[in-house]
């Protein structure tokens, strides 16, 4: 069981940033941030970070991240105007709305062009619109207000490509209102784009790799060194590095952690992290041998 402090160490491990790095964002010291990798090895049962990358994707603990603190909202200072044609929906997102101690309002489209209009310069508007119609976006134009965009189905990259282009923050299922939307809100006030990871998941085809490249990736996986992997190929070092070079250029990645992490989510590699018994005649390694 991690920490919440330890997951979002692994989790910015997994970003590829070194030690000095997480210990600037989470502002801590660099000693803490070693010490918190440390039990996170024990924790998973690893011996190195390509390893506890590894673990971490098979056990799906990058995908609970723990969210970015919430900042309480200012009374008086923001209204989430909400837009809708469904009196279901907009319950929900009402009685959502309320319990995080947001004010809001309701709107139908006979207000959505005028009454509202004259509240600008009042107070500062969030516009929520669930099912919007071309004509509804037109109420956060007037508003000058950041907008929030809800469907009642899961949406299609088309849709959400499309609510970005209108002006859109965020795109939020209705369905995961209760439990995401104050959290997307605060992050939108930010300036932040939200939308959700399914809503991507298909976005970009697998990589190819070569037979060599994929020999490279599960030796990375493995946490080997750049010796130990060319005795176990029999092949230079050079090419190994040439290689890797390749692989991290098809994966999108800087180092070893983005690596794994895009390899897992690509599919390129087992759930399940390999071992050494995938190859059990490796020569042990010294202090002297060079890291990927």
């Amino acid at each position: 069981m991690l920490t919440t402090r330890e997951l979002e160490v692994l989790s910015l491990t997994c970003s590829g940033h070194n030690a000095q790095e997480i210990a600037d964002r989470l502002r801590i010291a660099r000693c803490t941030v070693e010490n918190h990798k440390r039990r996170i090895y024990r924790k998973l049962g690893v011996t190195s970070q390509g390893q506890a990358v590894s673990r971490g994707i098979a056990l799906n603990l990058l995908d609970g991240r723990p969210s970015p603190p919430r900042r309480p909202a200012r009374p008086g200072r923001e209204l989430v105007v909400v837009h809708t044609r469904c009196l279901v929906a907009a319950e929900v997102v009402a009685r959502t709305l309320i319990a995080c101690g947001r004010a809001l309002v309701i709107v139908t489209d006979r207000l959505a062009g005028e009454d509202v209009a004259g509240w600008d310069g009042v107070l500062r508007f969030t516009a929520v619109l669930i099912d919007p119609a071309p004509a509804d976006w037109l109420l956060p134009v007037r508003l000058g207000a950041r907008t929030v965009a809800v469907p009642s189905e899961p949406p299609g990259q088309t849709a959400v490509a499309d609510a970005v282009a209108r002006g859109a923050y965020a795109v939020l299922c209705l369905e995961d209102v209760p439990d995401h939307l104050c959290a997307v809100l605060d992050l939108v006030s930010s300036e932040y784009v939200v939308a959700g990871a399914e809503m991507f998941r298909r976005r970009a085809p697998e990589p190819r790799l070569t037979p060599r490249e994929r020999e490279v990736l599960v030796s990375i996986a493995l946490g080997r060194t750049i010796r130990q992997t060319a005795r176990m190929l029999g092949i230079a070092g050079k090419t190994v590095e040439s290689t890797r070079a390749r692989l991290f250029w098809k994966l999108g990645a800087r180092n070893r952690a983005e690596a794994l992490v895009n390899a897992y989510r690509a599919g390129l590699l087992p759930e399940e992290p390999p071992t050494d018994l995938d190859w059990p005649d490796q020569p042990g390694r010294t202090s002297a041998d060079p890291p990927f």
